[in-house]
């Protein structure tokens, strides 16, 4: 895995998610059913706009600190922050932003896990640059995540700092 690019943002996003309880490995089975409800409601209320919707997977919790079974993960996807959405099912909405520190990654499957310990071991807490700030990171993904352990995908880490 090559070190990203890392830029430092001031962001405010609105987005639709998709919410699941439970340890990481049985996030990923249900990712795609999650994902697939997410795109039927974006679609049903023509909340997709080319070039400009983004998708991502927001981590709720530090797995070194909550239990497996009770870790949250959102599927999430941007909307246009004056669009009123009346939440329906398991889609919910929430508003977030702040300053991030933005590691762009050309990504494997089998990468995403070293992919998230450089940005916090090696980067965040080795370089003293900045300090952690207590809100949720994120994946946003530039390019359709790999669907195998060959392909790559532009994959950018969204670590929240003060």
């Amino acid at each position: 895995m090559e070190k990203p690019t890392i830029t430092v943002e001031n962001i405010e996003m609105k987005v639709i998610y998709v919410r699941f309880k439970g340890n990481y490995v049985e996030y990923r089975k249900n990712s795609r059913k999650m994902f697939n409800e997410l795109f039927k409601f974006a679609k049903k209320y023509d909340l997709i706009k080319d070039n400009v919707t983004k998708v991502m997977t927001i981590y709720h919790d530090n797995p070194f600190v909550t239990d497996s079974e009770n870790l949250r993960t959102s599927l999430a996807m941007t909307v246009p922050s004056d669009t009123a959405i009346e939440e329906e099912g398991q889609i919910g909405t929430m508003t977030f932003g702040g300053k991030y520190a933005v590691l762009h990654y050309d990504l494997t499957l089998g990468e995403y896990e070293e992919a998230w310990k450089y940005a916090y071991s090696d980067w965040l807490l080795n370089k003293g640059e900045y300090t952690p700030r207590d809100s949720f990171p994120f994946e946003l993904y530039v390019t359709e995540p790999p669907k195998d352990f060959k392909a790559k995908s532009k994959t950018d880490i969204y670590v929240p700092i003060e």
